[in-house]
């Protein structure tokens, strides 16, 4: 019964972080579009003349940043939840000896680790960040990249369950097994730590090194 309620628990946390993230997605693409559109109003009138600020379209555009990044901490809240349940509802050896299990838990760290970089760089520097080009990039892939990482991991915990996934497809184009593609044992360890690394460093490099140059440029200025 216990098995039961959480696995229940576990299903209904995972819709809840694979809703919120890919509604945070839609709604950075959405953001994108709009400082594209805008940018394109500033420099020429005629090239970014798709709607005006004052349609439904230009009111909507004004909600979807803050919905995004409301959506990134709702999702990691569904992220962190739903991997604690998961430790009390799939087996310890499915999880840190099979290669499907393995390849599951690193995609799912690696995708927590985007979307808390994403969240954190929003909250440090708010709606500024889009002012900034390079830095908006940055935000923009690490979200992308994180949602990219949510539904390998969604694909691969399906797999677990004993059902089919959405991304089949892609993993039969490249002739992937998800039920043994992978690595285990230090392997796994060696590559989880390094890609973490690298997820963590270059991002944050790179958006040091972006406000340095800004701040260099504004110096120059004056």
């Amino acid at each position: 019964m216990v098995d039961l309620w959480l696995a229940a628990w576990h299903s209904m946390l995972t819709e809840m972080h694979g809703g919120m993230l890919t509604l945070a997605t839609i709604c950075l693409l959405a953001t994108v579009i709009d400082r594209i559109h805008l940018r394109m109003r500033r420099t020429n009138d005629k090239r970014g003349s798709f709607w005006s600020t004052d349609s439904v379209m230009g009111k909507l555009s004004r909600y979807t940043e803050p919905v995004a990044y409301i959506a990134g901490i709702g999702g990691i809240i569904g992220l962190v939840t739903s991997a604690i349940v998961g430790i009390y509802v799939w087996p310890s050896e499915l999880i840190t000896t099979s290669a499907l299990g393995l390849n599951k838990v690193m995609f799912f760290i690696l995708a927590t680790e985007l979307w808390i970089i994403f969240v954190c760089l929003r909250s440090k520097y708010g709606e500024n960040l889009w002012k900034n080009s390079a830095m908006a990039t940055v935000y923009t892939c690490l979200g992308i990249l994180g949602f990219l990482f949510m539904v390998i991991a969604g694909s691969l915990g399906a797999h677990m369950s004993g059902k089919l996934s959405v991304i089949d497809p892609i993993f039969a184009l490249f002739g992937i097994d998800p039920m043994t593609f992978g690595v285990t044992g230090v392997d796994f360890v060696i590559i989880l730590i390094g890609v973490s690394l690298v997820l963590l460093v270059v991002p944050m490099t790179a958006v040091l090194y972006f406000q340095r140059r800004k701040r260099l440029k504004g110096n120059a200025k004056t």
